[in-house]
């Protein structure tokens, strides 16, 4: 991960003091610094909270590739089960009207084996008056 240098303004603080104040005009600037330890404690809080932050956005965007990749791989997923339900379909329609055509024949068999069986026996009933 690449750490960019944090640039801070100057740890000089500047106060305008609004006040007459011992012999000086009105409106006096006076400079104030700030303790080094101090100086480095902020700044180092400042560079620690840019770290964290850095990783956090890090996570976030390797989640957001993992999403990516997950859909892409369900997205695969669900067009090879269409394709499959396809195949379903027109294997189910044919497998159906083969079914269908083999029953039909077996009730034309069992259909012509009764009128053949009727007819034997009508015959078998003339002739024998």
């Amino acid at each position: 991960m690449t750490e960019f240098p944090l640039i801070m303004p100057s740890d000089n603080l500047v106060d305008i003091e609004s006040g007459p104040t011992s012999g000086a005009s009105s409106g006096t600037i006076t400079t104030n610094t700030a303790p080094p330890q101090q100086s480095q404690e902020k700044i180092q809080k400042l560079q620690q909270h840019v770290a964290d932050v850095s990783n956090i956005m890090t996570e976030n965007i390797n989640k957001i590739l993992e999403r990516g990749q997950r859909l892409d791989n369900l997205e695969g997923r669900s067009e090879m089960l269409s394709s499959r339900a396809d195949e379903f379909r027109v294997t189910s329609r044919r497998v159906s009207r083969k079914m269908w055509w083999q029953n039909m024949k077996l009730n034309l068999i069992i259909g012509s084996v009764v009128v053949i069986i009727i007819i034997v026996i009508v015959i078998i009933v003339t002739n024998n008056k």
